[in-house]
């Protein structure tokens, strides 16, 4: 059976207030006898992440309040409303709704919110995909799409029409702005799908290479193709 992760907080607290008879000095509290029907609940109150079945956590019961209302985000961004303006307060459960891998997020409309992760593999989303691919080359150094590295450093330059969502039939713009006063024109690659191709950055400077996806949107970087060897400075 698959495990999924679930990140989830929860906290519950009940207080009782004392009460006296007469003026309250010297006497004990009176006496509150309280009686209710029996409750079966589930509570969390750990912090971190919790590992469950698949099963177990079709059936755990979601809580909500009067007025509440309770939304599912999935992974793509989609958003189911299995709660809506409750009429009092209860518990529903969310069996069905968890069918494809990736974060999801369960909240309700006063900012309670919980991540339910459901591990890569489960459902065999789109975009995880077999390939024959046996190596590639990466450069990881440093945050964002912005790199300064030799010219014999640069990588393949990767491109997707989706954003890397795994619709292969979407097609991408590939531009590439040469260095301010290089005399090059851009370079523009049309491409279907995703891969990576070499690209040669054959001016020292600032490159501007800038990816369309089909949708018009667009991703942007700076390569910094620096001087080299020995430079002699007479004065």
């Amino acid at each position: 059976m698959k495990t999924w992760y679930m990140i989830f907080a929860a906290a519950c607290a009940v207080s009782m207030p004392a009460f006296a008879d007469g003026d309250g000095e010297g006497e004990e509290p009176a006496a509150i006898r309280v009686t209710s029907e029996a409750v079966t609940f589930k509570l969390r109150t750990g912090s971190g992440t919790a590992a469950v079945s698949s099963a177990d956590l079709a059936t755990w019961p979601v809580t909500y309040r009067a007025g509440e209302t309770v939304t599912l985000t999935s992974p793509s961004g989609a958003s189911t409303t299995p709660v809506s303006g409750a009429a009092a307060n209860g518990t529903t459960e969310l069996a069905g709704a968890f069918n494809a891998d990736g974060v999801w997020r369960l909240a309700n409309s006063n900012g309670g919110s919980a991540l339910v992760g459901v591990a890569w593999g489960t459902f065999d989303s789109q975009w995880r995909e077999a390939s024959t691919d046996a190596s590639c080359r990466m450069h990881t150094e440093g945050e964002g799409p912005d790199r300064r590295l030799k010219r014999s450093e640069a990588p393949p330059v990767a491109y997707s029409g989706d954003d890397w969502k795994g619709d292969l039939t979407k097609a991408s713009t590939i531009t590439f702005t040469s260095p301010e006063g290089s005399g090059l024109e851009p370079t523009t690659w049309n491409k279907t799908g995703r891969g990576a191709s070499a690209f040669t950055f054959n001016k020292r400077g600032v490159w501007t290479v800038e990816l369309k996806f089909a949708n018009n949107t667009t991703r942007t970087a700076h390569i910094e193709i620096p001087v080299t060897g020995l430079t002699l400075v007479v004065r």
